[in-house]
């Protein structure tokens, strides 16, 4: 399958980068082969086990069946099993992983349990191993010397996951954990061989790649809303270069819940209400119904007929009092109006204000769901009356994050990302009336009256990073002078600073209450740790405030923002020599 070249040639190292987006409910892969004087190409994978050559298409159904816990099929081959035995397969299992924040704001749902015997750790370890044993063989199928270059180079391979806006450190440690499993990486490699990308960055890479760009103007602001299976998300750029093309996000994305799942969700409501009591109140016959919902009527539901048919069964299968005839029932577009429209309603509330706001002249339309030609024509109007442009992009046989996470990382257009949310420390902080009012404050051994629970913000939420910044905050640590030294050695084993992230807007003055307990809003990311105890034997003594005499250690919190994630370590010095320990990635920050 052809698919986007560098207009460069390539002058690094010579090396394999597969990228992957593992869907709600369909999933693909793309890579590149980059090797020194020639201009890398992205290819997406279209020979998949059980599913016809001659089709070209590139993307599988999210499916794996289990026996007995122990994967049997994946994709397309694990379809006859789900029709089956539904309960035998991993389906929708993406949503387990969707955070709290990200279903705040989305109708309830039930989550399909995932089969006996499994986590969801073990499932996307499993399609994950799929995947890239598939992406060797297409690769070595289509590459000159392929078999030779993939055992070459394959220790070294980087590979790209594609997630949605809303995951955050929860999410993408499960995912990497999966990919350590699957043998994509290894524990020691994956710091520098597993990358994630957002399904919004890879979609405007997929967009502006396969778009006529006349319209795209030094300066101009425009949108991409990429509708997916299980999620919409929605980023604004800024054009901040022509030649060569350059984006810096505007402000920070939005992701909500409302994909194409959630249109089966209330048809299977709607059905289920209407066959209630009739003969064909069977889950067989509702299952044959969404079947043809989602192969047929899903996709070309426009809303400009009156009704609409689903064949589902035999021309034996009549019931003209709920329109069933000849294996066929028939829908009004006012029962299915209201279906598409629980979503693209939930869709436009997510992002109008902020297309308006942020001065949006163009959205780019891109996504699975996004082919749906009611949803387009609902999308387009609303945006219309916004004074918005709305430019249609898509190829059902292709899937837009995979295909454009490859082109990102050939192509790179995006140099500026806004960072998601305020990112800081909790440290104990001097108290001042003014900030702090009646919280209990107690003495300091360096004699001075501080508050616990205090917020040190790093890093504001909505700050656009061009460039990767890095931060050196020192903190230290102080005990009485009357402190017994192993007390001191004993906490200074196990020295650290909790690093928190504020989601909402402005920042916080606290990340915990007086309990200890984080308030509201306040999300704990990690612990930085570092075993400082062979600092214990040269502790220096200090006079504080008024000249109260104290022990103290300093170390220094290095913070890195950059290629989408924040890092984090520790920094001290022992026996005249500067130490640090690993470098923590804490978060996708964008």
């Amino acid at each position: 399958m052809s698919g986007y070249y560098s207009d460069v040639i390539y002058e690094g190292l010579e090396r394999i980068v597969v990228a992957m987006d593992i869907g709600t409910t369909h999933s693909a892969v793309s890579f590149a082969y980059f090797s020194p004087g020639s201009r890398p190409q992205g290819k997406m994978v279209a020979h998949w086990p059980g599913q016809p050559h001659w089709s070209g298409a590139a993307k599988i159904p999210t499916l794996v069946s289990y026996k007995a816990g122990k994967a049997q099929s994946h994709g397309t081959e694990a379809e006859r099993e789900y029709e089956d035995q539904p309960g035998n397969v991993a389906h929708w299992f993406k949503l387990h992983l969707h955070p709290d924040k990200m279903k705040n704001n989305s109708p309830l749902f039930d989550v399909p349990a995932l089969p006996v015997g499994t986590t969801i750790e073990r499932i996307y370890a499993d399609l994950m191993q799929y995947m890239m044993e598939n992406t060797q063989k297409f690769f070595e199928m289509t590459t000159p010397n392929g078999e030779e270059t993939w055992k070459r180079l394959r220790a070294t391979t980087l590979v790209v996951l594609a997630t949605p806006n809303g995951w955050e450190l929860k999410e993408q440690q499960i995912v990497r954990k999966a990919a350590i499993r699957a043998g994509l990486v290894t524990v020691k490699s994956a710091g520098q061989l597993l990358q994630f990308v957002t399904e919004a960055e890879a979609s405007v890479h997929y967009a502006l790649a396969n778009q006529s760009l006349e319209w795209l103007k030094y300066k101009a602001v425009f949108a991409v809303i990429d509708c997916g299976g299980s999620t919409v998300d929605t980023t604004v750029y800024r054009c901040t270069t022509i030649n060569p093309l350059s984006l810096k996000e505007t402000c920070p994305s939005e992701c909500v819940q409302a994909g194409g799942i959630y249109v089966n969700r209330e048809m299977t409501m709607m059905l289920k209400k209407k066959l209630q009591g009739s003969s064909f109140d069977d889950p067989d016959a509702l299952r044959s119904m969404l079947h043809a919902f989602e192969t047929e009527l899903k996709p070309s539901f426009d809303g400009k007929m009156d009704y609409y048919e689903l064949k589902f069964g035999s021309i034996k299968d009549n019931e003209p009092s709920i329109g069933v005839q000849k294996g066929r029932i028939a829908l009004s577009s006012d029962e299915l109006r209201p279906i598409f429209d629980s979503v693209t309603d939930q869709i436009l509330r997510s992002c109008i204000g902020t297309l308006i706001s942020q001065g949006t002249k163009h959205v780019v339309l891109v996504g699975g769901f996004a082919e749906s030609p009611y949803v387009r024509k609902v999308l387009w109007k609303a945006l219309r009356d916004k004074n918005m442009q709305t430019i249609m992009i898509g190829d059902y046989t292709r899937k837009a994050a995979a295909e454009g996470a490859i082109i990102a990382y050939i192509k790179r257009f995006v140099v500026g990302r806004a960072v998601k949310a305020t990112f800081g420390g909790c440290v104990q902080e001097k108290y001042n009336s003014q900030l702090h009012g009646n919280r209990t404050s107690k003495p300091y051994p360096d004699g001075q009256m501080r508050v616990d629970g205090a917020f040190h913000a790093w890093i504001m939420k909505g700050t656009v990073l061009r460039e990767t910044l890095a931060y050196k905050l020192p903190y230290h640590l102080a005990w009485d002078i009357d402190t017994p030294k192993r007390d001191i050695t004993g906490s200074l084993g196990t020295a650290g600073i909790e690093v928190f992230a504020w989601d909402r807007d402005g920042t916080s003055t606290w990340c915990k209450d007086e309990k200890g307990n984080v308030i509201k809003g306040m999300r704990l990311l990690c612990t930085l740790k570092a075993d400082l105890s062979a600092l214990a034997g040269g502790l220096r003594v200090m006079s504080g405030f008024r000249g109260k005499k104290h022990y103290r250690v300093d170390y220094t919190v290095c913070v890195y923002f950059g290629d989408t994630q924040l890092h984090a370590k520790l920094q001290w010095k022992e026996k005249g020599t500067f130490r640090e320990t690993e470098v923590n990635v804490i978060s996708d920050v964008s």
